[in-house]
């Protein structure tokens, strides 16, 4: 039987079936090995895209505290532009590409220019997948909308968000666009919807009390 042969016989039988299999052990190995290495490498590499799109983030957080109404901040805006067409570049389909979107359609608007707004808006809003970002950014754009004098499309924007947790917000923006589009029963109803949801939700908000007031044919 195998147990009681020989050290030196069973020395031989080892080198003879590594002279045959060596060759495939190695190779297993190695793959083995690579696949371990490849992975750690990929982890790496995922870590790193993070960390650069976080910093890269940052960076355009704190360019986008000036005061760009200001034509002085010219260089500032360009530089931010410039960071953020770079985010989302090197990493697009991300929510920092889209959050960094969100970013510049703020300091377009801030600048006065609202196409530029909308344009990366509906960027940004194209590449969300949390629906809370998602309804933020039509309520943006609905905004966006109202002010290019598209508030048909703006009213019907506001209304197809479904994201509960800005339900205050969506009725308050429905019923500034009713507003605007003369329907003043209907602003009533929708400013009254908002004023329950977001003193629900424990937030005061005096503005929606004045507009309620400010209403034609409301109590003085």
């Amino acid at each position: 039987m195998d147990y009681l042969r020989s050290e030196d016989e069973q020395e031989e039988r080892l080198k003879a079936w590594l002279k045959s299999n060596g060759s495939g052990l190695i190779g297993a190995l190695a793959i083995g090995i690579a696949g371990v290495l490849g992975w750690q490498q990929w982890q790496s590499y995922q870590a790193n895209q993070a960390a650069d799109a976080a910093s890269r983030y940052q960076q355009l957080l704190e360019l986008s505290a000036a005061e760009f109404s200001d034509p002085a901040q010219a260089e500032n805006y360009a530089t931010l532009v410039s960071v953020a067409s770079g985010l989302m570049d090197a990493h697009p389909k991300t929510t920092y590409a889209a959050m960094a979107g969100m970013v510049v359609a703020a300091q377009a608007v801030e600048k006065g220019e609202l196409d530029v707004a909308v344009a990366e808006l509906t960027r940004a809003r194209d590449t969300l997948d949390a629906p809370e970002l998602i309804a933020l950014a039509d309520l943006r754009l609905a905004r966006l909308e109202a002010e290019l004098g598209q508030v048909e499309a703006a009213l019907a924007r506001v209304r197809g968000v479904t994201y509960a947790g800005l339900s205050g917000v969506k009725k308050e923006i429905e019923g500034d666009l009713l507003l605007q589009l003369g329907q003043v029963a209907e602003a009533r109803v929708a400013y009254l919807a908002a004023q329950e949801a977001l003193t629900t939700a424990g937030i005061n908000q005096p503005a929606i009390a004045l507009k309620l007031s400010g209403l034609p044919g409301a109590a003085q």
